[in-house]
């Protein structure tokens, strides 16, 4: 970034989203049409502006004040929708999203697991070049190699995890996934001036690895828990849920160490932050915990 400048991390992302669409298009098969669906365009609308206003909310608020009005005004104004969504949802014929999943063990540990760890990575990964810049004086240049620790650890362990969880079950893939994060996030909390480099390449690779191994394994569970013909839609929640943990935990992680550096970015204000990040990362592990696996070698009941 450095030599090119900002504007080539985009251009090279370009060409491989094309050559995504060109592959989905030839790989991926049409779905049946369905004649007697009906559009849920009031709880569409109310699920899109209670979401929108309440990330916008969140992710204005350090912006402009959490008691400001108008952060105050879309925080509740989202509430609001999302109330009228939840009461529209119980009326309509074909509801877009089904409230029984919300019962269902199988969909809701893994979603709101993989939210929090979500919340943990994603925060993590905002503060980690922060703390090797402020806290142990790293250059941009030694930032970028040091923190491609995450995304290739995520990238190798992944597919692999996904082969082992066929072997062990969603359950304890979920939960060594939930303690990895966790552990990565109690290793930043020690990262100090002078720190050793292996530690901070620990802590980055076992954040990529965690998520890694959890996610494959949360995103089967709630694919054999629905229906085949609600794929489409389990899958979508999940990842909206994804993204606002990712949101939530950028937010929340930045104003807790902005709060706590006394107007100096220090180890303790990082470290503090990371702690938060540490106790939800447990939760998530702990939600993991509460999962079933899928029986294998037994036809999937949909």
């Amino acid at each position: 970034m450095e030599a090119f400048g900002w504007r080539i991390i985009f251009a090279v992302q370009a060409p491989l989203c094309v050559l995504g669409v060109i592959i989905a298009v030839w790989l991926l098969p049409d779905t049946e049409r369905s004649t007697d669906v009906h559009f849920d365009v009031a709880g569409s609308v109310t699920l899109g502006l209670g979401a929108s206003m309440l990330l916008a909310g969140v992710n204005q608020g350090p912006k402009w004040g959490w008691s400001s009005p108008l952060t105050v005004g879309l925080l509740c104004a989202s509430v609001v929708s999302l109330v009228l969504f939840v009461r529209i949802e119980k009326r309509v014929r074909d509801p877009l999203l089904p409230l029984h999943w919300l019962r269902t063990r199988n969909v809701a540990y893994p979603v709101m697991s993989q939210t929090l760890a979500n919340f943990a990575y994603m925060g993590g990964f905002l503060l980690a070049p922060l703390v090797l810049r402020e806290v142990m004086e790293f250059d941009t240049s030694k930032i970028s190699f040091v923190v491609i620790a995450r995304p290739l650890t995520f990238a190798l362990v992944a597919p692999l995890a996904s082969l082992i969880t066929i072997r062990v079950g969603e359950r304890a893939m979920g939960i060594v996934g939930g303690f990895c994060v966790t552990m990565s996030m109690f290793l930043f909390t020690m990262v100090d001036f002078g720190s050793n480099l292996l530690m901070v390449l620990l802590a980055l690779g076992l954040s990529g690895a965690g998520i890694g191994i959890a996610s494959p394994a949360m995103t089967s569970l709630v694919a054999n828990a629905v229906d085949e013909r609600d794929l489409g839609v389990a899958g979508a929640m999940q990842q909206l849920m994804t993204q606002m943990g990712a949101v939530f935990g950028s937010v929340v992680m930045t104003t807790v160490q902005q709060a706590s550096s006394n107007g100096e970015s220090t180890a303790s204000s990082f470290a503090a932050a990371f702690y938060v990040a540490m106790g939800v990362a447990v939760v998530a592990m702990i939600l993991s915990s509460r999962v079933t696996s899928t029986p294998r070698g037994e036809p999937t009941i949909r």
